[in-house]
């Protein structure tokens, strides 16, 4: 390996932070320094700016086939997975129906921003119900179906796991409750926690059967801080956060104008691209996953497989390593990997949806996650395979 090799690193975390990419960095520029207006004020300045976040608006409903109006701007996916469960709850409550009344469904392995909002709710006095997943991720759906309930307000998972790359059913998710609703007479809301899949998966909104999708501009090469809820027509939410009345009550506060623009074009190329992206970076998976059973055959590969795995992501547990170590001897060597999701918290500890799906804790504690970019290569995934399997084996042999 010669010195400019050696100097050259090599992301694959991108399940974590994507880069931003030219375009949406071009059109965020002007709003940072000279087009500063707030977009409430009625001034020019004021009115160039609430044009800007009406372009974005318009950018990211083509993108995903709804009117404007029911596109909403976030803080981020976090804040907007929060503002739909909450929002769901708080609109129900207002109807008369209370917390010890309402049931909400959801799965164990949902991303922290879901599973904090759930948990809060269950303390207020919401019944959550936690629907059965597969060994590779998957929703039981004849359990899904047993769970539901004249009670039942709102069910939730994600479109994609963040941590094991599984995709959900979700057009056959919304079948079942669908049907439930017409045999007991109830409204049932379904929400998507769609961060993860922009750039490789379809988010067109009527396809997803979703009455609240949630995306995030960071995991799509855009800028971080901004999320979009977009919103089914049926819809009813209550804001959890109070002040103006920008985005139609729902979000109050000042618009971040700059990040809003490069949202709008970061989903709106993620989208139009999304097919051909994911099936060049699949075929690099599918080759890194190969030559990882080769090279590592007491590896496990987490999650499902083919069309129900995004084409990005390949996580292992390799049973009595210390990954975290692991993970830091690849960015030693130039490769950035990480062991869970990001927002699980950093250090040590297990994956709670590895744990789940294997219900193995030494399993859980022993993973490892590539997530790939575009531009990715199977030359660098070898690599990284090769750093793995040398330091592996150099632990193994310590400790016999």
């Amino acid at each position: 390996m010669n010195n400019s090799q050696q100097n050259k690193r090599v992301y694959l975390d991108w399940a974590a932070a994507t880069p931003l990419s030219d375009r949406p960095f071009t059109a965020m520029e002007p709003f940072l320094r000279v087009h500063y207006g707030n977009p409430s004020s009625i001034h020019q300045e004021g009115g160039r700016a609430r044009q800007a976040v009406n372009t974005a608006r318009e950018q990211i409903a083509s993108a995903v086939q709804v009117k404007p109006e029911r596109v909403t701007f976030t803080g981020g996916g976090t804040e907007g997975n929060n503002l739909s469960i909450f929002g769901v709850i708080e609109s129900t409550k207002q109807t008369g129906i209370k917390y010890s009344d309402m049931e909400l469904i959801t799965t164990k392995i949902e991303h922290p921003s879901v599973i904090g909002a759930v948990e809060k709710l269950r303390q207020l006095g919401v019944s959550v119900n936690y629907v059965n997943v597969t060994d590779l991720g998957l929703i039981d759906l004849n359990h899904l179906q047993e769970l539901l309930s004249d009670k039942t307000v709102l069910v939730s998972c994600a479109y994609a796991n963040s941590e094991i790359g599984t995709v959900q059913p979700i057009r056959a998710i919304r079948k079942i409750i669908r049907t439930k609703e017409e045999e007991a007479g109830t409204l049932i809301y379904f929400h998507v926690d769609a961060a993860q899949a922009p750039l490789w998966l379809s988010c067109q909104f009527d396809s997803t059967g979703a009455d609240f999708l949630v995306l995030d501009a960071a995991k799509c090469c855009g800028p971080k801080g901004v999320g979009v809820l977009i919103q089914s027509k049926r819809a009813k939410l209550l804001p959890v956060t109070f002040g103006g009345g920008q985005e139609q009550g729902i979000r109050p506060g000042t618009e971040n104008v700059s990040g809003i623009v490069g949202a709008g074009i970061a989903i709106q190329d993620a989208q139009s691209t999304f097919r051909e992206r994911a099936d060049k970076v699949t075929r690099v998976r599918d080759e890194g996953i190969a030559y990882l059973k080769e090279k590592l055959p007491t590896a496990i590969l987490n999650g499902a497989a083919g069309e129900d795995r995004l084409a990005n992501n390949i996580n292992i547990s390799i049973p009595k390593l210390d990954t975290e170590y692991t993970a830091v001897v690849l960015d030693s060597k130039g490769f950035a990997v990480s062991t869970k999701s990001a927002c699980a918290g950093a250090g040590g500890g297990e994956s709670k949806v590895v744990k789940e799906i294997s219900q193995d804790s030494g399993r859980a504690t022993a993973t490892l996650r590539l997530s790939l970019g575009p531009e990715t290569t199977i030359e660098e995934v070898r690599e990284a395979v090769n750093i793995i399997a040398a330091h592996t084996e150099r632990m193994q042999e310590l400790t016999q």
